[in-house]
């Protein structure tokens, strides 16, 4: 399987938390308050419990956010 992720807006990435927050945990998170790269980044992820993989993002650098959702493909078999 491989996830790919697509950009999609405040109010997409809101609507799925809002509807199923107490269903949804955290899968991943990235916090850097720029002592590694320079500049701030947070990142987290989240997705259903049990779930292989997440279904939703907001990524953070320098205060500005970006939202996106997971699309999961199964990959080709050779």
């Amino acid at each position: 399987m491989t996830v790919r992720w697509i950009p999609t807006t405040d109010e997409v990435y809101s609507a799925i938390r809002r509807t199923h927050h107490q269903h949804m945990q955290v899968h991943g998170t990235i916090t850097d308050l720029g002592e590694f790269s320079g500049c701030e980044r947070i990142m987290t992820e989240w997705g259903l419990p049990g779930a292989d993989y997440p279904l939703v993002k907001v990524d953070s650098k320098d205060g500005i956010a970006s939202y996106w959702i997971a699309v999961i493909t199964k990959d080709e078999e050779a």
